[in-house]
């Protein structure tokens, strides 16, 4: 569960071409995806997202927004990270700073929250007792990196097509359906397999796969309750499916592919991932990762899958997995082991995991976001950061706020005793109810079973900071009414999802 909502338009790095789309609610015919190779990296051209809702089977993504006049450039954090001042990169410091004072006097289960933007870290705090340097499982984040894993292993063909049936991958007995001989790897990855994952007696489809001597057997073995590829059922099973199909491909656990395929490129060394006793890595959850190391992920993902020279998640297979497969509820969609966001301003995506997991990634804002937590409602978070991001150039220094912050940051991490929050008007905490969803979700099917619980509700967001809006511009805008609470005019949008 990574925390709040802040995204942009996915600006990933690989290239439509010829794009065509289809309106979902017609079912007509409207555009088709190629994805094309140019020289070793890809631009993505994600079009459609925000304007046009397509067909299940077709790949939606976003129009990256037109680049700032003198981007800055990419900093590689293999070897650590930068740090920054949050006006430096155009954040507002005191924003984040009663974001803090708020989730400590207020007890919302936070253990880290890391914001990074440009490649340098603006926030990087910790609840104790979690400190730094300390690996966190990452719940259903893990469903995300196994999904990367296979772009990986598609890389040098060891996997060669998403659509190959799984009984021709995995030498496993399944049930006598017919229609399981069309259940193939992409199914899997976009949670559409139409595998049977309700509970039964009281335990929940995880709980009596891991009663079982092979996990990846057990759940081909599961009844179909729906045709593959038609509906969605967020199932932990079939992230094990795939973490099967890798170790068969490839020969080697998830966790040793991601060791020296995924990890090592980036400087990601303290990790830890259980297997089963087939050698199988849990490919559902229970990956655990530094939240510095989390957000190394996320800004491989923003950097459309390169890591300095390394192509390391193919460009195409990265774009798949942030298309849209599958239509969740209004507002949120699937793509390969991804959440994604199109009705949000701007556009984000993310990998989740329960209880306040979440590497929210914000291309617009050249952003990434990371959050831990034990029952943690990221919407909490969403409300306080609103307002965070203001320019997309540096802001003028604020000595005080930043040092306000840096004690707070200080304190969160030794639990000292927060200060009570100031009373000021404009940034007195005002709790604002959680929206709800514009139109009501269709009803869910029967086989429609969460692992932990429903996907997020869409937290709707105000107009986002715009790529040529600057410091002086923000300052401009008029502050509000003494007394009342304040309109972020460049909010940072942060909202949740479990």
């Amino acid at each position: 569960m990574a925390a709040w909502r802040t995204a942009s338009t996915l600006k990933l790095g690989v290239a439509l071409s010829g794009a065509e789309r289809r309106d979902s609610m017609k079912g007509r015919d409207f555009c088709r995806s190629k994805f094309t190779r140019v020289g070793g990296s890809i631009i993505a051209v994600l079009s459609c997202f925000a304007l046009f809702s397509c067909a299940h089977d077709t790949p939606v993504v976003a129009e990256a927004p037109p680049q700032p006049a003198t981007p800055p450039a990419v900093v590689w954090p293999t070897s650590g990270w930068q740090t920054s001042t949050p006006e430096a990169q155009g954040i507002d410091s005191k924003v984040l700073a009663d974001a803090l004072l708020q989730i400590r006097t207020r007890h919302i289960p936070v253990h880290s929250l890391l914001i990074e933007r440009h490649g340098k870290i603006v926030l990087d705090s910790y609840f104790y007792p979690f400190g730094e340097n300390r690996t966190h499982n990452v719940y259903s984040v893990t469903k995300s990196v196994t999904s990367m894993l296979v772009g990986i292993a598609m890389a040098n063909h060891r996997l060669a097509d998403l659509n190959a049936p799984v009984s021709r991958l995995l030498s496993v007995q399944m049930s006598d359906d017919p229609r399981k001989t069309r259940l193939t790897l992409a199914h899997l990855l976009s949670m559409t397999s139409g595998l049977d994952c309700r509970p039964q007696g009281g335990s929940s489809l995880l709980q009596q796969m891991l009663k079982s001597r092979h996990l990846a057997a057990y759940m081909l073995d599961r009844p179909l309750n729906a045709e593959p590829g038609t509906v969605f059922d967020y199932c932990g099973g079939n992230s094990e499916v795939v973490s099967a199909v890798l170790t068969q491909a490839t020969g080697s656990s998830a966790l040793d592919l991601a060791r020296q395929e995924l990890f090592a490129p980036l400087g990601i060394t303290h990790v830890s991932w259980p297997t089963d006793r087939d050698d199988v890595s849990h490919g559902w959850g229970d990956l655990e990762l530094e939240p510095r190391d989390m957000a190394k992920l996320g800004y491989l993902w923003l950097h459309n899958g390169r890591w300095e020279d390394t192509q390391v998640i193919p460009a195409d297979y990265l774009a798949q997995a942030l298309t849209r497969h599958i239509s969740v509820q209004p507002g949120i969609d699937y793509g390969y082991g991804m959440w994604l966001y199109p009705g949000h301003n701007p556009v984000d995506f993310e990998a989740n995991g329960t209880g306040g997991q979440r590497i929210t990634v914000i291309p617009s804002l050249d952003m990434v976001e990371v959050t831990t937590g034990n029952g943690l409602d990221a919407n909490d978070i969403a409300q306080l950061l609103a307002g965070a991001v203001k320019s997309n150039e540096p802001m003028p220094a604020n000595p005080e706020s930043d040092a306000r912050l840096a004690d707070l940051v200080a304190n969160a991490a030794n639990g000292m005793a927060a200060p009570a929050p100031a009373q000021t008007g404009t940034r007195e905490f005002i709790p604002v109810p959680r929206p709800k969803p514009g139109a009501v979700p269709p009803v869910q099917p029967p086989g429609m079973i969460y692992e932990v619980s429903a996907p997020p509700t869409p937290h709707p967001k105000p107009g986002a900071v715009t790529p040529t809006e600057t410091a002086s511009t923000v300052a401009s805008k008029s502050a509000p009414a003494k007394g009342t609470a304040a309109r972020p005019a460049a909010p940072l949008a942060l909202a949740a999802k479990s």
